[in-house]
C-alpha cells in the first residue's frame, strides 16, 4: 500500500530527475548529429529541439503544480502519462525502430512502479506498449504494405528509416517489448513494494525503539535516585538529574572526570574494569559544595552489553543524611522515652529517703556542740542532700507531663532578653562577645513562652560554659516560608563525635556540675512545640544549635494542650 505522505517524497525527486534525462536526451542527440556532421538546424534535430522544449514547459508546469496541490496522486499520474507521450514523439522523432530512447519507456515504467500501486504500474506498462506499438505500426505499415486511399494520412506518420522486408522481426520487436514493459514493472513493483514493507517494518521498529528510548530516558529522568555511569577507565558519562541535584554539579561539570574525584571515600572500594559482579551498598561522606557534608549510600554494578560484554559501570547512590538524622532522632527518642518512664520511679523513690536524710542531719546539727571536723562533715551531708533534692527535682520536671499554653509571641524580644540576662550572668566576661542577627522586623509565631525562654537560656548557658576563656556567641532569626528558624552558636569547645550522638539524651553533661538535664529538658520543649533541633559541631570549634518551629501549631485552636514523656 502506497501513502500519500510516500507520493509527497517522491514527486520532487521525480521532477528533478525529469529534467536530468530531458537535458542529456538532447545533449546525447545532439552530439550524434555533430559526430555526423549533420546540419544543426535539420528536420530532425529540430522537432526533437521542440519536443525537448515541450517537456521541459511540462516540467516546469509539475513543479509549480507540486507547490499549489496537494491531491499528489493525481499529480503522479499526470506526470507518467504527459512522459508516455513525450517519449513517443522523441522515439518517433529519432528513427522510430532506430531510436536510442526506446529505454525512456522502461525508466517510465519503473518511476510508476516506485510511486503507484502496483496495478497502475501495470496499467503504465500497457499503455506505454501500446504507444510504443502503435507509433511503429503506424509509421511502418502504409510503406510496407502498401496501404493507400483511406490510409493514405498514415503516410504523414510514415519512417525515414530502413523499411524492413520482412514484417516478422518487427511483430517479434514488439512482442519482446510488450514481455520486457510487463516483466520490468512487475519485477520493479515487487520490488518497490517489498522496499516499501521493509521501510514501514523499520518505521515501526524505529517508532518502537524510540519510544522505548524515551521510556527508559523518562524513567531515568524522573528517578528520585542518582544514577551515575563510567567507562571502563572510570570516566564519567552521563548523569541523571537527581544526581545532579545530590551531587551539586551539573553533568556538563562532571563528564570526563573520574569517579574517583566525586566519591572519594569509596575509592579503595570503586570496582576494577574486569569486575563483573555489583558492590554492596557503602556509606560514604560526600561534601556538597552548598549543604557541606552529606551521607551518600552509593552501590555498582556493571554495565553489560550482550553482544560486547562490560562497557562500563553504573552507579546507584542516595543522600542518607536525612534518612541517619531521623534514624538518630528516633534512638534519641526511645531512649529518652525509656529513661523517663525510669526517673520517675528513681525520683519517688529515692526523694523520701533523701528527706528523712536531711532532717535526721538537721536533728544531729541541733542536739549539742560539734567540733570543727564535724561541722564540715554536717555542711557536706547537706549540701551534698540538697544537689540530689535538684537532681530528683529535675527528674520528676523532666519525667512529668508537659503542659503548655500557647500564645502570640515575638521571638526576636524574646531572644534580646535572654541575651540581656546572659550579659548579667556570674560567668559572662568581657572576653565573650554576642552577635545579633535579627531581622528590624518583628517575627511572631504561637509558642508557650516561658519554656521557649527557658530553651534559650539553658542553650546560652551551655555556651558559656564552654567558653572560660572568652568566645562569640551567636544568635540568628530567620524567616523561612510559615517556619521561624532561630540559630544559637558559639566558639566554645564542642562535642565529640560520640558525644553529639546522645547530645539531647539525659544524663550526657559535659560540665562538672551538670545535672545533664538542660539539654533534654531543651529536646522536649522543642518537641512539644512540633519544632526540630539539630546540632552542629567540631571537637575545639564550638557548637550551633538550629532550632526550627512552625509558625501555627496543631493546639493553637485549644490554647493549651500537653506533652507525655513518653513522646520524647
Amino acid at each position: 500500500m502506497i501513502f500519500t505522505g510516500e507520493i509527497k517524497d517522491w514527486l520532487p525527486w521525480v521532477i528533478k530527475i525529469r529534467f536530468v534525462i530531458i537535458s542529456f536526451v538532447f545533449a546525447i542527440d545532439y552530439a550524434i548529429h555533430s559526430l555526423a556532421l549533420t546540419p544543426a538546424n535539420s528536420a530532425s534535430i529540430r522537432n526533437l529541439a521542440i519536443a525537448v522544449i515541450l517537456w521541459y514547459i511540462v516540467s516546469l508546469f509539475f513543479l509549480i503544480y507540486n507547490q499549489i496541490s496537494s491531491d499528489y496522486l493525481l499529480q503522479a499520474n499526470l506526470q507518467i502519462y504527459c512522459d508516455i507521450a513525450v517519449i513517443t514523439a522523441i522515439v518517433h522523432l529519432t528513427g522510430d525502430l532506430d531510436s536510442n530512447y526506446f529505454s525512456l519507456y522502461l525508466v517510465t515504467i519503473i518511476l510508476a512502479s516506485i510511486i503507484l500501486p502496483r496495478a497502475q504500474a501495470f496499467l503504465v506498462a500497457a499503455v506505454s506498449f501500446v504507444c510504443m506499438g502503435g507509433m511503429i505500426e503506424i509509421a511502418y505499415l502504409p510503406t510496407l504494405y502498401g496501404l493507400t486511399g483511406r490510409y493514405a494520412v498514415l503516410q504523414f506518420f510514415a519512417t525515414t528509416s530502413a523499411i524492413p522486408q520482412n514484417p516478422k522481426p518487427l511483430q517479434v520487436k514488439i512482442g519482446a517489448s510488450l514481455f520486457g514493459f510487463f516483466a520490468v514493472g512487475y519485477l520493479c513493483s515487487f520490488l518497490a513494494e517489498s522496499l516499501r514493507e521493509a521501510s514501514h517494518e523499520l518505521r515501526d521498529k524505529s517508532g518502537q525503539v524510540a519510544n522505548l528510548q524515551a521510556k527508559n530516558e523518562n524513567i531515568i529522568q524522573s528517578m528520585r535516585e542518582g544514577l551515575l555511569s563510567t567507562d571502563l577507565e572510570g570516566a564519567i558519562t552521563e548523569l541523571n538529574p537527581a544526581g545532579e541535584e545530590i551531587l551539586g554539579h551539573r553533568i556538563e561539570e562532571l563528564r570526563g572526570r573520574n569517579i574517583e574525584t566525586i566519591f572519594r571515600g569509596w575509592v579503595d572500594e570503586i570496582p576494577s574494569s574486569d569486575a563483573s559482579s555489583p558492590l554492596a551498598r557503602q556509606e560514604i561522606t560526600y561534601r556538597h559544595l552548598l549543604r557541606g557534608h552529606r551521607i551518600l549510600g552509593v552501590s555498582s554494578s556493571p554495565l553489560v552489553i550482550p553482544a560486547v560484554g562490560i562497557v562500563g559501570h553504573v552507579y546507584n547512590f542516595q543522600d542518607l543524611t536525612e534518612q541517619k538524622r531521623r534514624e538518630a532522632e528516633y534512638r534519641t527518642k526511645d531512649r529518652m522515652a525509656t529513661l523517663g518512664r525510669m526517673a520517675a520511679g528513681i525520683a519517688h523513690e529515692i526523694r523520701n529517703p533523701l528527706a528523712s536524710i536531711a532532717g535526721s542531719v538537721k536533728l544531729l546539727h541541733s542536739i549539742g556542740q560539734l567540733d570543727e571536723d564535724q561541722e564540715n562533715l554536717i555542711a557536706i551531708v547537706s549540701r551534698e542532700s540538697e544537689r540530689l533534692n535538684k537532681l530528683v527535682s529535675d527528674f520528676l520536671l523532666y519525667s512529668r507531663d508537659m503542659h503548655f499554653e500557647f500564645h502570640r509571641v515575638n521571638v526576636v524580644t524574646m531572644l534580646n532578653e535572654t541575651l540581656l540576662l546572659v550579659e548579667h550572668h556570674p560567668l559572662f566576661s568581657p572576653q565573650v562577645h554576642i552577635q545579633r542577627k535579627f531581622p528590624e522586623h518583628d517575627v511572631t509565631l504561637l509558642a508557650d513562652a516561658d519554656k521557649l525562654r527557658q530553651v534559650f537560656w539553658n542553650i546560652c548557658d551551655n555556651a558559656l560554659k564552654a567558653m572560660p576563656d572568652g568566645g562569640s556567641l551567636t544568635a540568628e532569626v530567620e524567616e523561612e516560608g510559615e517556619r521561624v528558624r532561630v540559630a544559637l552558636g558559639d566558639t566554645g569547645f564542642g562535642f565529640t563525635p560520640a558525644q553529639l550522638e546522645k547530645v539531647f539524651e539525659p544524663f550526657q553533661s559535659g560540665f562538672s556540675k551538670g545535672t545533664g538535664l538542660g539539654l533534654a529538658l531543651v529536646y522536649q520543649i522543642i518537641r512539644g512545640h512540633k519544632g526540630s533541633i539539630e546540632v552542629e559541631s567540631e571537637q575545639g570549634k564550638g557548637a550551633r544549635f538550629m532550632i526550627s518551629l512552625p509558625r501555627e501549631t496543631v493546639s493553637a485552636a485549644s490554647g493549651q494542650y500537653s506533652v507525655a514523656q513518653k513522646e520524647g
